[in-house]
């Protein structure tokens, strides 16, 4: 655009960004948006993810989906800017995830974006966490909208090994907190310093939020998978675990910082409160898979 006047005919006159924020760090915010609330936003949202998917399909029937829109943050430099006047800060976006407010099939995400400037920067897998991070804030289990691209199966597999590891060794963040507070009785605690534990795939599932049969399926990638008494159970010492670590170099740690999550109990309960008064209404069709989240 060469002129001034044109750019500013085309911004939106209401205020950006949009929706709750659920989770913020040092240099991205995550903020919660209502397909059925902000109807023409979400909309706009999906048609400029039809840019860089191929099989994105739905583009106006967003009202039973929530958008969870992904910024970086910078200080405001410039007139004009996205910026928040409480905290002058600058939003510049990055991409967005969206989920179905009531999955039959238990999908945590429907579809997911990340911008080509911000890719190989860990974004994507920051989006595939927080995902789960709210899943397990729900107390239940859930897992991407299949089936998953070649690309979006790497990406899952990243993090699925990276949780999955981190609960065998005691140490994923938040965990027995989720729990103590969703399921209402203790589980795994990350103090316990034990030579040998074990672990049923439904414990495991319910300490990462992960679907059993992508607990499953990991456990059988790494070949950690063992059966006692005719059941699936993993009871493995922690230099083994240590070893299929640096075997399959994998990396533990997360991309997330889970002190910037900003949703507590009481919003959490207000979300499924929304989403089981919309389960009233007409369900809305699934959308299309991940295909374009950074494997990092």
């Amino acid at each position: 655009m060469r002129h001034r006047e044109t750019l500013d005919s085309h911004v939106c006159p209401d205020p950006f960004p949009r929706g709750r924020r659920v989770y913020e760090d040092a240099t991205s915010a995550l903020f919660e948006v209502d397909g059925k609330a902000h109807t023409l936003y979400c909309q706009n949202l999906c048609l400029l993810s039809k840019l860089f998917l191929d099989q994105k399909t739905i583009y106006y029937d967003i009202g039973g989906f929530l958008f969870y829109v992904l910024l970086s943050k910078q200080p405001a430099t410039t007139v004009g800017s996205f910026s928040s006047p409480a905290d002058a800060t600058e939003y510049t976006f990055v991409g967005y995830f969206s989920k179905e407010k009531s999955s039959v099939e238990r999908n945590n995400l429907a579809c997911i974006l990340v911008l080509p400037p911000f890719r190989g920067q860990s974004y994507g897998q920051l989006l595939i966490e927080l995902s789960y991070e709210l899943t397990k804030m729900e107390g239940t289990t859930g897992g991407p909208e299949q089936p998953l691209s070649s690309q979006g199966f790497h990406s899952y597999r990243s993090y699925w090994r990276r949780a999955i590891v981190q609960a065998l060794l005691g140490v994923l963040p938040q965990a027995e907190k989720y729990l103590r507070h969703s399921c209402g009785r203790k589980q795994h605690t990350s103090e316990a310093v034990v030579e040998q534990r074990v672990f049923s795939l439904s414990r495991l599932a319910q300490l990462t939020g992960i679907r059993i049969e992508d607990v499953l399926f990991t456990l059988e990638d790494l070949g950690l998978l063992g059966t006692w008494y005719g059941k699936h159970v993993v009871c493995i010492a922690d230099d083994t675990i240590q070893q299929v670590i640096s075997t399959r170099r994998i990396n533990p740690g997360m991309r997330m910082d889970f002190s910037g999550l900003q949703v507590d109990n009481d919003t959490m309960q207000e979300s499924l409160s929304e989403q089981e008064s919309d389960d009233s209404g007409p369900n809305s069709s699934n959308s299309d898979n991940e295909s374009s989240a950074d494997s990092s």
